[in-house]
């Protein structure tokens, strides 16, 4: 697989950087299989986490990114509202007739809610966009957004429902093409 080298290249910088904790998440559909390796460089809150995820789809898109952002809580100790900022490198090329390869610096954002009343209950959401001055290759800009909510199954382990969205604009007609759309089941396994 040619992702291959992002994979093994953040393991590396995982063990390099002194992480302090991190996460594993897979999430698949009948159409698509995600993997991700995150990883903190100190206790969260406030905390700058990395995160290298390869994934594939039926249509033979193979994705890459790798990316950062900084994590905590918004404003006052014990909310329950965590929110991201940062950037990802994203990667994709076609295995197939469709002749897509692109690389896009995308800046994003991302939220993640706790509710009180829930125990237990997650509901997150992130989103990043590279627009055409970022956005190498064969599109002019990439979109990527994804919604979860996840249960918190064991302290070290949650499981989710989401949706995920990876769009980008052809540089050859300037239309909208969905690379990878839909409803996905994960896990996410914590670790430190």
């Amino acid at each position: 697989m040619r992702l291959k080298p992002l994979l093994i290249g953040s393991v590396c910088m995982m063990a390099a950087g002194g992480a302090v904790g991190g996460a594993l998440d897979a999430n698949l559909n009948n159409d698509s299989a995600r993997l991700a390796l995150s990883w903190m460089t100190a206790p969260s809150p406030n905390a700058l986490e990395g995160e290298a995820s390869i994934y594939y789809n039926t249509d033979s898109y193979y994705v890459g990114t790798l990316g950062v952002r900084v994590v905590g809580e918004t404003g006052r100790q014990g909310n329950p509202l965590e929110a991201g900022v940062g950037g990802k490198l994203i990667g994709i090329t076609s295995g197939d007739d469709d002749n897509l390869d692109a690389v896009g610096l995308g800046l994003g954002f991302g939220l993640r809610y706790y509710p009180v009343s829930i125990n237990r209950l997650a509901l997150g959401g992130q989103i990043h966009y590279a627009p055409e001055i970022v956005a190498f290759g064969d599109v002019n800009n990439i979109l990527e957004g994804i919604a979860t909510v996840e249960y918190q199954v064991l302290p070290q382990a949650f499981a989710y429902v989401g949706y995920r969205v990876l769009k980008v604009e052809r540089e050859d007609n300037g239309k909208s093409q969905d690379v990878d759309e839909g409803a996905h089941v994960g896990m996410r396994i914590l670790f430190q």
